[in-house]
C-alpha cells in the first residue's frame, strides 16, 4: 500500500499543470483577445497549432520516458529539467502589453510560440509524472485513490490560481470597475503562477525519487520497428480506443463551455472579478466532495457506469442557469445573489465533473495492464500520453472554437452588444449538453471492469 506521505509528495506534482490548465482554459484567449486586441479566430488558430504539436510530442514523450533507463529512473530525468522552458515560455506568453504596439501576425507568432514552449515544458514533466503514478501500483481500487489525489491537488491549484486572480491581480480599481479589463494586472499574475509551477515540479520531483528503485525497467531492442509493432498494441487495445475518442469529444464540449466562461461571466453575466471569486470555494467544496466520493463509488461500481453517471449529470445541469434566466427566474444580472443562484447548480455540476475526471484518469492504468497482457511491456508513458494530451484538448479546442465563435458573431471587446453576450451563453450552456450527447454513447462500449481487471491481474502473475 503506499502511504499517505508518497501520496501527496506525488499529488503535489499536479499543482503546475493545474495553475497552467486553469489559465490557458479560463485566461489565455480572454487576455489576447480582450487585452493586447489579437483577432479572437488568430488566438484560437494559435492554441490550435500548439495542439497540432502536441499531437506529436505528447506520444514522442510516452514513447521515449517507457524507453529511458538511467540512475533517475524511466521518468524522473524529463521531471527534473521540465520547469525551465514550461516556466520561461508561461511568462512570456503574458508579456506583451497594448503599447508595444504589434501588428496582428506579430502578435499572433508570439502567441504560437510561446503557448508551444509552455505545453512542451509541460509535456516533459506531466506524461512522465503521470506515467509514473500508473506504474507505482496495479491495484483496481488504490490506483483510483492515487490518481484522486492527484486530481484533487490540481484542482486545488486552478482553483488558488484563480483566487489569485479574481481576488488579487483583479481587484476592481476606479479605472477597472471589472478588473480582469485591467492590462497591467497580467504579468504579475503570470509570474506568481510560474514560481508556483517551479516550486511544484521540483519538489514533486526530489520527494519520489526515491520510488524508482522499485519500478520496472525497460528490456529488449530499441528499433523502430519494436517501438512501431508495440505502440499498434496499445493504442490499437479496445478499451483505449472507447477512452479516447470518449474523451476528445468530452474536451471539445467541456473545453468550449470552459473558454467561455470568463466571456460570459463578464459580459452576459455583468459580473465583476470581485464577483467571480465567490465562485471559488463552490469548486473547492465540489473537488473535496469528489475526493471523498471517487473511491467510495469505485468500491461499488464499475468505472463505466461512473463515468456515464457523471457525463449524464454535466449535460443536464449546463444549461440550467441559462434556461432559469429564460424563463425570468434568476436574480438581477451582477448581483450578488445571482452568483449564488448560479452557484446551486455549479456545486453538483463540479462535484460530479470532477468524478468523472478521477475515475477516466485511472482507467488508463487499468487499460496498461491489458496492453502488458498482450505486449509483454509496461507502457504507460505512452498510454498516459494520451490523457495528457486530452487535458491540453479540453483547453485547446475549446479556445480554438471559442475563437470561431467569437470571430463569427463578430464580438467587439469595446462595443458588444446584448445579443452576442446571448449567443455565447446560448454556447455555453444547451450547446455543451448536445455536444455531451456523443462521448455518452461512446462510454457506454467500455467493457474493461474490475471482474476483468482482477483476471488480467492474475494472469500477469502466473507469467510473471
Amino acid at each position: 500500500m503506499l502511504s499517505t506521505n508518497f501520496k501527496i509528495n506525488y499529488s503535489i506534482g499536479a499543482v503546475a499543470n493545474g495553475v497552467k490548465t486553469d489559465t490557458f482554459t479560463f485566461f489565455l484567449l480572454f487576455f489576447y483577445s480582450n487585452i493586447i486586441g489579437l483577432n479572437p479566430a488568430l488566438a484560437g488558430s494559435a492554441i490550435f497549432i500548439a495542439l497540432c504539436v502536441d499531437a506529436f510530442t505528447d506520444p514522442l514523450m510516452g514513447t521515449i520516458s517507457d524507453r529511458t533507463n538511467t540512475s533517475f529512473g524511466r521518468r524522473h530525468p524529463f521531471m527534473f529539467v521540465s520547469f525551465i522552458p514550461m516556466s520561461l515560455g508561461y511568462v512570456l506568453l503574458f508579456a506583451p502589453r497594448q503599447d508595444w504596439d504589434l501588428s496582428q501576425s506579430d502578435l499572433f507568432l508570439w502567441m504560437t510560440i510561446f503557448t508551444v514552449i509552455t505545453r512542451i515544458g509541460m509535456t516533459l514533466f506531466d506524461i512522465p509524472h503521470r506515467a509514473f503514478g500508473g506504474e507505482v501500483t496495479k491495484n483496481y481500487q488504490e490506483r483510483t485513490l492515487l490518481m484522486s489525489w492527484r486530481e484533487m491537488f490540481g484542482w486545488i491549484a486552478g482553483l488558488s490560481n484563480a483566487f489569485l486572480g479574481y481576488g488579487i491581480f483583479f481587484a476592481s480599481t476606479p479605472e477597472f470597475p471589472q478588473g480582469q479589463l485591467n492590462p497591467d494586472a497580467w504579468f504579475p499574475f503570470a509570474l506568481t503562477g510560474a514560481i508556483i509551477m517551479i516550486l511544484s515540479v521540483l519538489y514533486s520531483s526530489i520527494s519520489t525519487k526515491n520510488e524508482i528503485k522499485s519500478l520496472s525497467s525497460w528490456s529488449g531492442a530499441i528499433s523502430l520497428t519494436d517501438i512501431f509493432s508495440e505502440l499498434k498494441i496499445a493504442l490499437g487495445n479496445k478499451a483505449f480506443l472507447i477512452f479516447f475518442f470518449g474523451n476528445l469529444f468530452l474536451s471539445l464540449a467541456w473545453g468550449l463551455a470552459n473558454t467561455l466562461t470568463l466571456f460570459v461571466n463578464t459580459y452576459f453575466w455583468k459580473f465583476e472579478a470581485t464577483q467571480i471569486k465567490y465562485f471559488l470555494p463552490i469548486y473547492l467544496i465540489g473537488t473535496l466532495l469528489a475526493f471523498y466520493i471517487t473511491p467510495r463509488m469505485v468500491n461499488l461500481y464499475d468505472k463505466r457506469k461512473i463515468v456515464l453517471i457523471c457525463i449524464s449529470v454535466v449535460g443536464l445541469l449546463s444549461p440550467a442557469a441559462f434556461i432559469f434566466y429564460n424563463l425570468g427566474l434568476t436574480p438581477e444580472n451582477g448581483t450578488l445573489e445571482l452568483v449564488f443562484f448560479i452557484s446551486t447548480f455549479l456545486l453538483v455540476l463540479i462535484t460530479f465533473n470532477i468524478v468523472g475526471i478521477m475515475v477516466r484518469d485511472s482507467m488508463i492504468g487499468d487499460i496498461a495492464d491489458e496492453v502488458e497482457l498482450y505486449s509483454g511491456k509496461r507502457q504507460e508513458g505512452i498510454l498516459f500520453a494520451a490523457v495528457g494530451f486530452m487535458q491540453k484538448l479540453n483547453a485547446g479546442l475549446g479556445t480554438f472554437f471559442a475563437g470561431q465563435v467569437l470571430n463569427f458573431i463578430n464580438f467587439d471587446r469595446t462595443n458588444h452588444t446584448a445579443e452576442q453576450a446571448y449567443t455565447l451563453a446560448f454556447v455555453q450552456g444547451p450547446v455543451t449538453t448536445l455536444l455531451m450527447i456523443v462521448p455518452l454513447i461512446i462510454f457506454s462500449f467500455y467493457s474493461l471492469s474490475a471482474k476483468r481487471h482482477q483476471e488480467i491481474i492474475e494472469l500477469l502473475k502466473l507469467r510473471n
